[in-house]
C-alpha cells in the first residue's frame, strides 16, 4: 500500500509520534472532560451546529440547554456521549477499539440516534445522498456501499503508522458516504479512535480558518483522491498544539 504522508508529513509524523505532548495518556481526569468539551465543540461547529463554546460547555458538563435548535444539543450529546464512552474504554482500561464493521455501525448509531428514523439509526442507506460543493457522485447501490465498506476496513490494516491509518479511514469513509446522515461525524470519530488506540490525542480545531481547510481537504480528497491537503491539516494541527505547549 503506497503511503499516504509525502517526505515532509512524515517528518511531522515522526515528531508528532515522539512528542510525550501528544500522549492521550498523560492528560488529568479534568483535562480528558475538557477535551471532550472542546472536541465535540468543533466536530458539531463543522457540521453548522449553532451552540456557542461556552453553551455546549454548559450543555455537556451541567446539562443547561440553551433556546436552540433540539437537533442542535442532541447532535452535541451524541457526540460527547460516544466520544466519552470510547476515550474512557480506551485510556482508562489501556484497551484498544477494533476498528471493524461492528464498531463502525454501533458508533454511528450512537451518533444519529434521535437524529435520524430508528430504521436508519445503525444501518447502511438505501437512497442516494449528495455531497454539497463538490460535482463527487456517490455510489447508490446497497451491494456496492458495503463491498466498498469492507474493503476500507480491511485496508487500513495495511497502515502501521497510525496516524496515516486515521487519516485513511477519516476520509475514505467521509467519501463513501455509507449512512444517510452524520458521515462526517461518524469519520471524526473514527480517525480519533485509531489515534487514541496509539495514545495520541485527537487532533480537533474550532477555528474558522481551519474548519475552512478541514472542508476544503476533504472535497478535495472527493475530487482527486489526494490526501495531501486533509493530511497537512490533519498533521499541522498536532504539531501546532504541541509547539503552542511547550
Amino acid at each position: 500500500m503506497k503511503s499516504i504522508f509525502n517526505e515532509e508529513q512524515q517528518t511531522k509524523a515522526v515528531f508528532i509520534l515522539e512528542s510525550p505532548l501528544a500522549k492521550l495518556s498523560e492528560l488529568y481526569s479534568n483535562e480528558i472532560k475538557d477535551l471532550a468539551v472542546v472536541w465535540c465543540y468543533y466536530s458539531g461547529k463543522i457540521e453548522g451546529n449553532t451552540y456557542t463554546y461556552v453553551e455546549t460547555e454548559a450543555l455537556l458538563k451541567d446539562g443547561i440547554t440553551s433556546e436552540k435548535k433540539y437537533e442542535d444539543a442532541k447532535m452535541l450529546k451524541n457526540l460527547y456521549n460516544t466520544f466519552i464512552s470510547e476515550l474512557e474504554y480506551i485510556n482508562k482500561g489501556n484497551n484498544k477499539e477494533a476498528i471493524d464493521e461492528r464498531t463502525l455501525f454501533r458508533i454511528y448509531q450512537s451518533i444519529s440516534i434521535g437524529l435520524v428514523s430508528n430504521e436508519e439509526s445503525g444501518s447502511l442507506r438505501t437512497r442516494g445522498v449528495r455531497i454539497s460543493g463538490t460535482e463527487y457522485i456517490l455510489p447508490k447501490d446497497l451491494c456496492d456501499i458495503r463491498a466498498k465498506l469492507n474493503a476500507i476496513l480491511c485496508q487500513q490494516e495495511q497502515y502501521t503508522n497510525p496516524l496515516e491509518r486515521a487519516v485513511y479511514l477519516h476520509c475514505n469513509i467521509a467519501k463513501l458516504q455509507p449512512f444517510i446522515d452524520g458521515n462526517k461525524r461518524t469519520s471524526r470519530m473514527v480517525e480519533s479512535i485509531a489515534l487514541m488506540n496509539a495514545d495520541i490525542i485527537p487532533v480537533y480545531s474550532s477555528k474558522d480558518a481551519d474548519i475552512l481547510n478541514y472542508r476544503k481537504g476533504l472535497i478535495a480528497f472527493y475530487e482527486t483522491g489526494d490526501y495531501s491537503p486533509y493530511a497537512d491539516y490533519f498533521l499541522n494541527k498536532q504539531v501546532e498544539r504541541i509547539k503552542e505547549i511547550e
